[in-house]
């Protein structure tokens, strides 16, 4: 299966190609009054309105205010969303036998956001679950 790495905060994280829309350099992103503190705001991308997730507030991860971010926009089951990510990796083939579980602990991420983690020679790469990392 394909994987889209990307990167934020000193780790490596993946979603499944297939649910990767768009890539898109930093864009305009207005805020939303009321919303969740991981909420950024939202983006107007060829006239759809799109929620931007900051990947870091979400996972409780250290973060640098003002800094230019990519917008990984990633489909599934509701609605296309941004999730807003630090910089965009290669894309690679990871066979399903070299996924494991996820473990109770990962030091400094929220696991309940993971599919599954898998050891490359980089480093641990932590592929994220596109359904619940956006609710």
């Amino acid at each position: 299966m394909m994987y889209l790495i990307f990167y934020f905060s000193n780790h490596m994280f993946a979603l499944p190609v297939e649910n990767v829309l768009e890539i898109k350099k930093s864009s305009e992103i207005t805020d939303v009054p009321l919303s969740p503190s991981y909420v950024e705001g939202i983006i107007n991308l060829r006239g759809q309105i799109i929620t931007a997730i900051h990947l870091a507030k979400k996972m409780n991860l250290k973060y640098e205010d003002g800094k230019n971010y990519y917008h990984v926009i990633i489909k599934n089951s509701d609605e296309p969303v941004s999730i807003l990510v630090e910089e965009i990796g290669d894309v690679i083939n990871i066979d399903q036998k070299d996924l494991e579980p996820v473990p109770d602990h990962l030091e400094g991420i929220d696991v309940s956001y993971v599919r599954n983690i898998c050891k490359l020679p980089e480093g641990l790469l932590i592929i994220l679950d596109p359904e619940t990392i956006q609710k």
